[in-house]
This record gives C-alpha cells, structure tokens and sequence, in this order.
C-alpha cells in the first residue's frame, strides 16, 4: 500500500483528558472572575456584620466614631486593645473596657504565668459584663474572691465579647487556646445566637474560613461578594436607612421578625458547642457551659432564648461536662433576682447579679483547679 494514501491514526482521548480539557475553561474563567473581583472590591466592603454592630451600638447610645471594636477576618470584630473611656460616659460607654490583649481583664502576661491556673471565661456580652463597671464583671469578681483564697494562684481570663455568637466563638477560640492554655474554658454563649439581623446567618456572612468542609469557598472574594449581593437584595427596604434598620434589629433581640434568619441556627449552635469542647479536650482544658437566663422567663413571659439553653444542658450532658445553670439561681430569689436584670434590658445584669454568677462558678474552678469539693458547696445566694 503506498504510504502517500495511509490516512493517519487519530487517537482517542481518556475520559480523564476530555473531563480536563472541559472543565479548564470553566477554571480560568473562574480564575479571571475572582482576579476582576479582588482588583474592584476590597475586602472591608464585604465585611457587613461588622458594619452592622457599629450601626447597633451607635444606635444604643455609643459615640459615633468611638468604637470598641475592630474588624477582624474570621470572626467579623474583636475588641480593641486598651479601650479607657471617660468615666462620665457611664457604665455601659464608660470606663476601663480592654487590656492590650483586647480582653476586659487586669493587665496579663501571656508567656509569666509561674504557678498560676488559669481560667479562660469565653463568651459574649454576658461575660464581658456589658453595663457594668470593669471591677463589677463576674470574671473579674471572680478573680477578686479567689485572689482573697488563694493569693496569686489563678488567673482569671474575661474574654468575653458583646454582640459574639457561637460561630464567632468557635472562629477564634483555637488562636485563645493556644496563646493563653487555660486550664479550664467557662463558655457562655446562647445570648445572640438567635438574634435576627438580616435574611442571612452568621457563617454565610463568613469571608475568613468556616469550619466546615467548604470552608475554602469563604476565601474566594467573588463568592463573598455575592453574598454580599444576596444579603443586600434579602435585608429589604430598611438597610436602606441604618438607624431604622439597627431598631429594628435591636427590637428582635426582644421580640425578633420572622421573616429574617437567626444568626446562629438552633442545630449549628449545638454543633458549635460541641465543637468547642472538642477543642478545649484537645488543648488538654476542662470546660464547663453556662446557660444564661432571660428577665422574661423569671416572668414567665416568652422567649426565643429557650432552646438554645436546653441545646447548652443537653451538649453539656453528652459531653459528660459540668453545666452551670443561672436560671434556677435566679428563679429561686423571686423579685430580687428579676430585679437584678439591667433597665430595658433582659440579659445584661447589674453588680449584685455578676457577684451571684461568679459565686455559681467558683466551685467548679476549686474542684477541678484547686481540689475543691462542688458537693460541700453552700447554696448560692448573692443578697
């Protein structure tokens, strides 16, 4: 046969080749996309849960300008280190608000730490004592009776965050672990995550990395920006305008709009618990839960709060971890426990109720710090 007239052997691609050369464009484009995105849109313009705490807390009364907050990645705000505002701002603006760690405890060294235990009290609003003075914060009043104890023997650690929910609880509580390596971790969470601020949850809001198996889609600045997109097109009319947006977000603290998503879902918020547990064990820290109450079921009045504290009992109970349950606390002082909740408030609590919450935690940290027996432990009563 004349070679001239041979036709030429034409080879077939695998399947593995014709699903690459197909799925490349797809890539590049991809690539391109998020290339044209990050060149237009920074990274601040995404970060709307942080705009929208500043628009909530300058609503409550902060000064415009005087933030105690700043951004942060993972878990959209973190207190500024070394806040001291004028006094005569009052206690819920004024006063001494962070250490240079951004947390509302005494100056501490991360690396002296000597003898000491330490206690790592992680939470929310409730922790920090948001309302209070710095003395008068439970982590603080609690350091101050175990000082009288057991004289530089524990440090106490109050990093608690207004606003913070479990999924920002969980973004940040590894890094704390691994700088201060508590001996034990008090959690304190439950009070937000119900709280409704728009048509989106907390980990959709997410542009620094969740802890899911697609926590790598939070890194592309495309997708966040649709997101961004998508919250904007669901808040509705009323982002238009932030002041009547942040009423109406703070009036679902109290009484929350259906038609908007729970920052934190009743099932992501177990999760989150347990999660949290699991990286206490890891860090070799015990931990106990608390579950918070609301003024309004001392009244017997509804709440959205109820089952996010059975969630706290129950994760506390298959974790087979000390659970510190304040509702009962207060319950059992009838008026002078309702009474103990901030004006036009339902969670926050004054000196006498901080005072009541350190001395329900107290006996847990002897038993497991200091050898102490939780049993032999008199009842509460902080009148």
């Amino acid at each position: 046969m004349d070679a001239a007239t041979t036709k030429p052997v034409r080879r077939r691609l695998t399947f593995g080749k014709r699903c690459l050369f197909a799925v490349l464009p797809l890539l590049v484009l991809l690539l391109v996309t998020e290339l044209a995105v990050r060149g237009f849109v920074s990274e601040s313009m995404l970060a709307k849960r942080f705009e929208q705490i500043e628009q909530i807390i300058v609503f409550l009364g902060n000064e415009p300008g005087q933030s105690l907050f700043q951004p942060d990645r993972d878990c959209f705000w973190r207190l500024k280190p070394n806040v001291v505002a004028p006094a005569e701002r009052g206690h819920w603006w004024g006063g001494r608000m962070s250490n240079s760690h951004g947390m509302r405890s005494r100056e501490v060294s991360v690396a002296e730490t000597h003898d000491k235990r330490r206690v790592l009290c992680f939470g929310d609003s409730t922790t920090f004592a948001f309302g209070a003075d710095f003395a008068d914060a439970w982590p603080n009043q609690l350091q101050g009776m175990l000082d009288q104890e057991h004289p530089s023997h524990v440090e106490v650690l109050n990093a608690g965050i207004p606003g913070h929910t479990s999924f920002q609880g969980r973004q940040r509580l590894a890094a704390d672990l691994e700088k201060w390596r508590p001996h034990l971790t008090v959690i304190t969470f439950g009070n937000n995550d119900g709280w409704r601020w728009d048509g989106l949850a907390d980990k959709e809001h997410a542009i620094g990395g969740g802890a899911s198996a697609t926590a790598w889609m939070h890194h592309s600045r495309a997708l966040s920006w649709l997101r961004a997109c998508r919250q904007q097109a669901t808040q509705g009319p009323a982002a238009q305008d932030e002041s009547r947006w942040a009423e109406q977000a703070t009036l679902n603290y109290f009484d929350p709009n259906e038609h908007w998503t729970p920052r934190v879902s009743l099932d992501d918020f177990a999760d989150n618990l347990q999660a949290m547990i699991a990286l206490c064990r890891a860090h070799d820290s015990e931990v106990v839960l608390i579950v918070w109450p609301d003024q309004r079921q001392l009244l017997n009045q509804p709440t959205w709060r109820l089952p996010y504290q059975a969630a706290t009992r129950h994760v506390a109970e298959d974790a087979g971890i000390a659970c510190v349950d304040l509702v009962p606390s207060f319950e059992s002082l009838g008026r002078w426990g309702v009474d103990r909740f901030l004006p036009r408030d339902v969670i926050h609590v004054d000196r006498a109720g901080n005072r009541l919450v350190a001395k329900a935690i107290a006996p847990h940290v002897r038993n497991l710090l200091l050898g102490g027996d939780v049993a032999q432990t008199p009842r509460v009563d902080a009148r």
